[in-house]
């Protein structure tokens, strides 16, 4: 969808209300109402069967009797219908179009039918479809309510869509005030319009300073990251804040493999948002803080604050929260606690954070705001105000927004109080300073700040070219596994394709006799591993399905041993043979490296302390394919054991490079192939040479 057809759909000169109702209160009224005693300049067309006129304004029998063609269609009427006056609206020539009747896929199978079909017609006519089943959209500054919301918010620089509308009205009334709008959408259903395309627009929206959301499911991962990257490379950055809901694991459905109980649902989203460089919100309020603070500042340079308080104890929360927050406290200059120590009494703190003291007005804290803004080391200020019987917190908020306008850096205020200090804080809102009621909050908001100003002074590097690859091969294998009908990779299989992607794997070999495991573990000529073959069998060392450290000449009797043991444990497993690997070199490191298809995401690739203790340590990171360096960088430091690869308590530093190479390559092979469904190479022994690497064990699983 191009963004000319989403800037008629928000910015129309004539609309089209289908549907518009006589009865009070209804969807249909209200909207009529909104866009014909509203601010909208343009032409608004209602059409309605039942009446002539309609707010004063004509109403027409049906949409072919409306004159002319109409930019925008908003269609209010019975969802069986939706389809037939979608088709009118194309013929007659209508570019967009928003669908607020409800009926469609949130009703079950039926309405997803009816949901599909109507997405048809508009892809037919290339229109421009907003919902169904959606409150509509706000566009202020021309004065367009094209909703049934009701207030009009303030025209402002923060787009915000939701997929819920009950959420769009809630976060109306809590911004009254406190943010300014450009466009304020409800996406619905999003049978076409969705979370990738509004992203797009409003990247590109010159209107538009901030973006914020609320979404319930996101989809094409490998999109939403370029966005948000893009967004933030900008000449001037554009922040992404999302409040994505469903965190919760629960009646997400186990998988069978190590890497798909690692990277559930939650696990995977949680890896868009850090590697689209997009902020997520835990909350709503937390949502509003971070547009609020981004509308009314600049990105700070760097990570360091300056804290003014007039209590210790509030200083103190302040502290730790920017701590959390990953904030540092700015050391100030000498000269400047110089001048802090002539400006304010003995008693007061002229470290970081300045105490101004209790009973200090208006102009200790003019004085401290002037010295510690123009501090070179200071990349923003958080200021705390606490109701005390010498606080003039009206002309405090004055200094605070002289401060904000002469420093060029982000101020925000936490006003720590209620009726005592609510004039202050008007005086700081009226203004554009971003005032805050808890230490905490105004601390989290600036450490949001801060994050986007480190991932914009980072770069990506172009994705890595491997000329090594022999994808030929790894194609001929695939296809043989889908000509047999099968789901799973033997896992000889397995051991081909990544050979073909440049991973280090042990000889082996795949037998079927004991004459064949005796043949086999001899050429390798030292120690095997014998491990069974069954595509009934995933974890095999719970079965006893591995055995370690077997003699060459052991082989042929051990293969006997280990079918026994396996089938006696699993009786209706299909037993195939083994795999004769040669043993590893001990003293490595395990890792698990992963890959799983996430529906409507793409393929999310995983990294972690792997082999027989995966799940239980539950050490991995996630980002979705395609990767570059600086994810997979970005992926071994989320670790929680990075320090162990790093080399702890004296040990040889792993080569982490070479890991880094690796996931490089996954993330190749599952763009080459996304019929890949699961895979897992669990462990990966990793060693502080390189050239020690090796396989230990492989699964890859496929579907079409």
């Amino acid at each position: 969808m191009q963004t000319s057809d989403l800037n008629i759909l928000f910015s129309p000169k004539s609309i089209a209300v289908i549907g518009a109702s006589t009865t009070p209160g209804s969807v249909g009224n209200d909207i009529a109402k909104n866009l014909t005693q509203g601010e909208f300049a343009g032409e608004t067309f209602l059409v309605n069967p039942k009446t002539t006129e309609l707010f004063g304004v004509p109403c027409y029998p049906d949409l072919a009797s409306v004159p002319g063609t109409p930019e925008l269609a908003i269609i209010i009427v019975p969802a069986a219908i939706v389809p037939e006056v979608l088709r009118q609206s194309g013929e007659k020539g209508i570019r967009a179009a928003a669908i607020i009747s409800a009926g469609f896929k949130e009703t079950g199978p039926d309405g997803k039918v009816l949901e599909d079909t109507v997405a048809t017609i508009a892809g037919q006519y290339g229109i421009a479809l907003l919902g169904p089943n959606c409150l509509g959209f706000l566009h202020p500054k021309i004065g367009l309510n094209a909703s049934f919301a009701p207030v009009l918010p303030d025209d402002g620089p923060v787009a915000f869509f939701s997929q819920s509308g009950a959420l769009c009205t809630a976060m109306l009334d809590l911004a009254r005030g406190e943010v300014g709008f450009s466009k304020f959408v409800s996406t619905g259903n999003k049978a076409v319009i969705d979370e990738k395309a509004l992203l797009t627009f409003f990247a590109e929206d010159d209107s538009t300073k901030v973006v914020s959301f609320y979404s319930e499911n996101l989809t094409d991962a490998a999109a939403i990251v370029e966005i948000g990257r893009s967004a933030i490379s900008r000449a001037e950055p554009k922040p992404i804040i999302g409040l994505k809901s469903g965190r919760s694991e629960s009646g997400i459905k186990a998988t069978s493999s190590h890497t798909g109980a690692l990277a559930g649902s939650e696990a995977a989203y949680e890896s868009i948002f850090r590697q689209s460089r997009m902020l997520r919100a835990d909350t709503l309020r937390e949502l509003l803080d971070a547009v609020s603070i981004f509308s009314k500042n600049p990105l700070p340079r760097g990570s360091s604050v300056a804290i003014i308080t007039n209590a210790g104890g509030p200083g103190v929360l302040a502290t730790d929260a920017a701590s959390r927050a990953g904030l540092t406290l700015a050391a100030l200059s000498d000269d400047t606690k110089a001048a802090l120590h002539r400006a304010l009494p003995q008693a007061a703190s002229v470290e970081n954070p300045v105490d101004v003291l209790g009973d200090a007005k208006s102009d200790r804290y003019r004085a401290a705001l002037e010295l510690v803004s123009a501090e070179e080391g200071v990349d923003s200020l958080l200021v705390i105000l606490t109701p005390q019987s010498m606080t003039e917190a009206e002309e405090t908020a004055r200094a605070i927004v002289e401060t904000k306008r002469s420093c060029g850096k982000p101020v925000v205020a936490v006003f720590a109080g209620s009726s005592l200090l609510e004039a202050g804080a008007e005086i700081l809102r009226e203004a554009g300073v971003s005032v805050f009621a808890y230490p905490e909050e105004g601390a989290k908001a600036l450490g949001s700040m801060a994050q986007v100003a480190k991932w914009r002074s980072g770069g990506f590097s172009a994705k890595r070219e491997f000329p090594d690859i022999d994808r030929d091969r790894a194609k001929e294998i695939f296809a043989r596994v889908f000509a047999e009908e099968r789901t799973m990779l033997y896992e000889r299989e397995a051991y081909e394709v990544l050979r073909a992607y440049g991973f280090p794997i042990l000889r082996s070999t795949y037998v079927r006799s004991p004459e064949e495991a005796d043949k086999a573990a001899r050429e390798i000529g030292r120690p095997v591993v014998l491990k069974i073959v069954s595509p009934d069998i995933i974890h095999k060392t719970e079965l006893g399905g591995v055995m370690l450290n077997v003699a060459p000449e052991e082989a042929g009797q051990k293969f006997g041993e280990l079918l026994h043991r396996v089938r006696m444990k699993a009786p209706e497993a299909r037993l195939e043979g083994a795999m004769i690997v040669e043993m590893a070199m001990s003293g490595g490191k395990e890792l698990i490296f992963g890959a799983k298809q996430e529906p409507g995401l793409g393929t999310v690739l995983v990294v972690g302390m792997g082999g027989i203790y995966t799940e239980v340590l539950n050490d991995a990171s996630f980002r979705f394919a395609p990767i570059v360096r600086e994810d997979a960088l970005e992926m071994l430091s989320e670790l929680r054991s990075a320090s162990i690869l790093d080399g702890a308590r004296g040990e040889a530093r792993i080569d982490t490079d070479h890991i880094v190479e690796l996931l490089e390559r996954l993330s190749r092979l599952v763009e080459d192939f996304p019929e890949i469904r699961e895979l897992d190479i669990n462990p990966v022994n990793v060693f502080p040479d390189a050239d020690n690497f090796r396989v230990i064990d492989a699964r890859i699983a496929i579907g079409k």
